[in-house]
């Protein structure tokens, strides 16, 4: 932490209220900064405000100086040399914090913004002048050692209140008003070209009326040959959708719910995030009349939200309480959110990722020309965030660039066939049995088990994976492995070749797993005994929530009575083998039986009998890398019934 050199109290004071509070804060509604504005807070005790909450709870803070009047502060630990700030000092330093306040709102907005009373495009500078001028910031300022920061805040919050423009581009992009056609304009109501200027001069219009003084449109307000300025702005662009007071969607297409329903603007990329990110959305028909008469949000509307979700496959409780970014999130959440996307599309391949980055927290560079590696990269960065398995539960062809990750969102679409949501041990059959009852279950079928394999998965609780990583352009993936023994097609009549579909069927067995049929879009070596042919396996990824609750296998513990007073497990239960009860290892498996629980052996490896999605690796050449191969539907496998068997984690190299 940088040290300050602090010459008085005061200063103590403004360096520890600057400090707390530079972050900028999401704007209010109009409604609601006009009311804080309206009751503008002053401090008339002091020359200084007092600072504003600190946003963490983990933030401690000493109490500030007692003040008992303007010139007069009770701080034991100051010199007797120092004295308190004048007038001009303070006045300074408040001036230099109402400064701090504006640059902090400048920097969260967009770079432009189109003034809906005159009509012309603000840069940075010309709004701050624009502020700088008006009546709102002269009110502040004269009152400036009086001022506090909240006071400050509201002000420029107020004024500062933007309308996003939410629609679908023409087909002919040239239709659209560019940045080139309104800079330098006075106004964009006196302009009569290009042909889509019309829908740009309603949109402010409608700001206007709404009392929105600034509006925002993506087609002219970004210098889209300016690269650094055009990366910033797709990178922004949900946290100011996320930051409008309005965002106002236009559905060209719209003239009643029928038409809604089939409107272009649901199956565009970039319309997503300008449905989720903002917290105030009005849609407008073609004829530009609401879609609904409320001046509420419209995806609040019971009938409105329960119409989307039907449309996107959206819950209806995301639409308006969205959490971007990927912490603390479920299982699935990357899929789902995926999923979302899979059915629209964009102009340009790269912007199928780009327009996710807000949603999933990612920041990356934008460079347009790498084409579907922008997914890849994306992938990346999302696998770099979260343990969610999800990202990685897919079907259809793999990248060209990493066999692992999906070619395109639409990978992720609904599966037609598979398994849901594969439930953890705290949500099976608890809510049904009694601990007691599971533990009779779990002592039966652990009878069966060797004692080697315990003290293995013993092992594995103890110190699990720590998870996948990409190093040297491989994926290192920690995987419970099959080995494939058979690889034919289903179709044994002919030579193997891809059905009318592009596809072909294959029957697949693998070392401790039930038969499965697969179909790929591409024709596989079939496996062979022969020296250096291509092999396969059937994996599944290590997964920490096949591990079970430590809450569910202690009630188990308690409930089902397996200890005895003196702490010795019950006789007839899993006994550590003869050939090891003389020797020194006999130490290091009591010392692991007391630290894992039987209860938590068994229920993990009842997890692993159940069903699975698996994924199918091709290895071309005896210590090559792996690569996944790309299935029409999720691959489901299921363990072989007979005898009770366990693989220890492998961790491969997947190109």
């Amino acid at each position: 932490m940088p040290s300050f050199s602090i010459s008085s109290p005061n200063a103590l004071s403004d360096v520890f209220r600057t400090t707390l509070n530079r972050g900028s804060k999401p704007a209010t509604t109009h409604s609601d900064a006009s009311e804080d504005h309206s009751n503008l807070q002053v401090d008339t005790t002091s020359g200084v405000g007092e600072p504003s909450a600190p946003d963490s709870d983990d933030i401690k803070v000493q109490s500030l100086p007692t003040v008992t009047s303007e010139s007069h502060f009770e701080v034991p630990y100051t010199s007797s040399k120092q004295q308190p700030l004048s007038d001009e000092a303070r006045t300074k330093k408040q001036q230099e914090l109402y400064d701090s306040v504006i640059d902090d709102k400048l920097g969260a907005i967009p770079v432009r913004l189109i003034d809906t009373t005159s009509g012309k495009l603000c840069s940075t500078g010309e709004l701050c002048a624009r502020f700088k001028e008006s009546s709102h910031y002269k009110e502040v300022e004269t009152k400036i050692l009086r001022a506090n920061e909240k006071a400050m805040k509201a002000t420029v919050d107020a004024f500062f209140e933007f309308a996003m423009f939410s629609h679908r581009w023409s087909s002919t992009v040239d239709d659209e008003p560019t940045y080139d056609h309104v800079k330098g304009k006075e106004s964009i109501y006196d302009l009569e070209t290009p042909p889509r200027i019309d829908k740009l001069q309603q949109f402010c219009r409608v700001a206007k009326e709404n009392q929105f003084r600034w509006a925002w449109s993506d087609t002219c307000c970004i210098d889209k040959t300016n690269n650094v300025e055009l990366q910033e702005s797709i990178i922004s662009m949900f946290s100011w959708y996320r930051l409008s007071s309005v965002t106002i969607v236009y559905l060209s297409d719209v003239t009643d719910e029928k038409s809604f329903r089939h409107s272009v603007w649901f199956t565009r990329g970039w319309t997503l995030q300008e449905l989720i990110a903002p917290r105030l959305v009005w849609f407008y028909k073609k004829d530009w009349t609401p879609y609904i008469d409320s001046k509420q949000s419209h995806k609040e509307d019971p009938q409105v939200v329960n119409t989307i979700s039907e449309i996107t496959s959206i819950d209806g409780s995301v639409l308006n309480k969205f959490v971007p970014g990927l912490r603390d999130v479920g299982s699935d959440e990357v899929k789902k959110r995926m999923s979302w996307l899979s059915s629209r599309r964009t102009a340009k391949i790269e912007d199928m990722a780009y327009c996710m980055m807000g949603i999933f927290g990612v920041h990356m560079p934008v460079m347009y020309g790498e084409r579907n590696n922008a997914f890849v990269r994306l992938q990346k960065e999302i696998m770099n965030l979260t343990d969610d398995l999800s990202l990685f539960d897919w079907v259809g062809e793999p990248s060209e660039l990493h066999s692992y990750f999906a070619s395109h969102p639409g990978c992720f679409a609904s599966h037609s066939r598979g398994l849901a949501k594969t439930p953890t041990v705290s949500e099976k059959s608890l809510s049904k049995f009694s601990h007691t009852q599971l533990f009779e279950v779990y002592k039966a079928f652990t009878s069966a088990i060797g004692s080697t394999i315990v003290l293995n998965v013993k092992k594995l609780l103890l110190d699990p994976p720590h998870g996948h990583f990409i190093a040297n352009g491989k994926m290192n993936i920690p995987l419970f492995v099959h080995e494939v023994t058979k690889l034919v097609p289903a179709d044994t009549i002919g030579s193997p070749a891809l059905n009318h579909d592009g596809y072909i069927d294959y029957i697949v067995k693998a070392e401790g797993l039930a038969e499965v049929k697969i179909t790929t879009h591409i024709l596989l070596p079939t496996t062979t005994n022969g020296e250096g042919s291509p092999s396969y396996r059937l994996v599944r990824m290590w997964d920490l929530n096949l591990i079970p609750p430590e809450d569910v296998v202690k009630k188990a513990d308690e409930e089902s009575g397996s200890n005895d007073e003196d702490g010795e497990r019950r006789e007839g239960f899993i006994r550590t083998p003869s050939w090891l009860e003389k020797s020194d290892a006999s130490s290091h498996i009591a010392t692991m039986t007391a630290a894992v629980s039987h209860n938590a052996v068994a229920m993990f490896m009842s997890r692993l009998r159940e069903p699975f999605v698996a994924q199918l690796l091709i290895q071309r050449k005896s210590g090559g890398p792996y690569e996944r191969v790309g299935t029409k539907e999720r691959l489901i496998a299921e363990p072989s019934s007979g005898s009770i068997t366990f693989r220890g984690i492998k961790t491969l190299s997947v190109r």
